[in-house]
């Protein structure tokens, strides 16, 4: 696996492209980017992943500043805290300089405000707790769960403690993701 995913990103790179990896991609596999998961193919997706890849590692099998762009869209929230320490430093290791960062997580305490005003809204408490049961299937039951959560403030500090800059919360999704907790920076 890791020889594969270190060949795949020196094959984009020699063509010219960037080489842009999407970490715990779920079913948002992306064309022309690096798409890693713990699962092969999530049920409601229409691609494979290209690498398969268990963030519990700690390590992101990828050559130091090998990487132009990475996205991380709900990776941290599914990984207990021990090791978001150990994957923010991965991922600016693997960054070149100047490369960007995408880093998507719920807003825990709007989910949580949210939750403790009617513990029966499901939405709710599908973002405090994830998806409980076996939505994706019994046996992708254990990735649906959320082990972990930020605050802007506290995603903000776990990035610039690893030394990110321009750290800015941008908005892209719909208005209906009221959830939603993006934040971009930059390795200089």
């Amino acid at each position: 696996m890791t020889d594969d995913a270190r060949a795949l990103a020196r094959a984009i790179a020699a063509s010219g492209a960037p080489v842009r990896i999407n970490l715990a991609c779920g079913s948002d596999v992306r064309p022309q980017w690096l798409n890693f998961d713990i699962v092969r193919q999530w049920p409601n997706s229409p691609l494979p992943c290209d690498v398969l890849w268990d963030a519990r590692s700690n390590v992101i099998p990828l050559d130091s500043e090998s990487v132009d762009e990475i996205v991380a869209g709900y990776l941290l929230l599914h990984v207990p805290y021990r090791h978001h320490d150990p994957l923010v430093s991965e991922m600016f290791r693997v960054l070149k300089p100047g490369g960007r960062l995408e880093v998507g997580e719920v807003d825990m305490p709007v989910a949580m405000r949210r939750w403790i005003e009617n513990p029966y809204d499901q939405s709710a408490r599908d973002m405090v707790f994830g998806e409980q049961g076996d939505t994706h299937g019994a046996d992708l039951a254990d990735y649906d769960k959320h082990c972990a959560g930020h605050s802007e403030a506290t995603l903000r500090a776990l990035l610039a403690k690893h030394g990110f800059t321009r750290i800015d919360r941008v908005k892209i999704h719909a208005a209906e993701v009221w959830y939603e907790m993006t934040i971009r920076a930059v390795k200089l």
